[in-house]
């Protein structure tokens, strides 16, 4: 028996995974950036980003396409405390994501004396950055859950 994923969370993996691949907002500024390093994509200096943007799009197209992408077997114990743990993380990460987004407005907006480093940006973007990447977390989760669901039904049933 499977489960279908509900279409909130078809929407936050979406979320996550276009996080992952298209980083937007203060997560791009220079001094973000730079603080926390190179990305492991950027060996390669063309090919690996453009690859890992059509293969996120590619991913994104496939969920939104089909209700049942996502869906899981059936399972306790264990596999499904790691599916509800990446689920949770899944939310969480959206939601740091899309306040990475929108988080520069926002800043502008609430932020009246500012200095003339502007740390507080720097600051803003760094605390973002580094909590949106419990999104990739929970995404690496959920689907080792279900890579797991999969393996252990074939298993039973074989």
């Amino acid at each position: 028996m499977s489960k279908d994923a509900s279409l909130a969370t078809r929407v936050v993996y979406c979320i996550v995974v276009l996080g992952a691949v298209l980083p937007a907002g203060l997560f791009t500024s220079g001094w973000v950036a730079m603080t926390l390093g190179a990305s492991t994509v950027g060996a390669v200096p063309f090919i690996g980003p453009i690859l890992l943007f059509a293969i996120g799009l590619y991913r994104i197209y496939v969920v939104a396409r089909s209700a049942s992408t996502l869906a899981t077997p059936t399972t306790t114990g264990g596999i499904a405390f790691v599916r509800n743990a990446g689920l949770v993380l899944l939310y969480l990460g959206a939601v740091t994501t899309v306040l990475g987004w929108v988080s520069g407005p926002i800043m502008h907006a609430l932020i009246n004396v500012r200095t003339e480093s502007g740390v507080e940006f720097y600051m803003a973007g760094l605390v973002v950055a580094v909590l949106a990447k419990i999104g990739v977390l929970g995404l690496i989760l959920f689907e080792f859950s279900r890579l797991r669901s999969f393996e252990t039904r074939q298993l039973q049933a074989g």
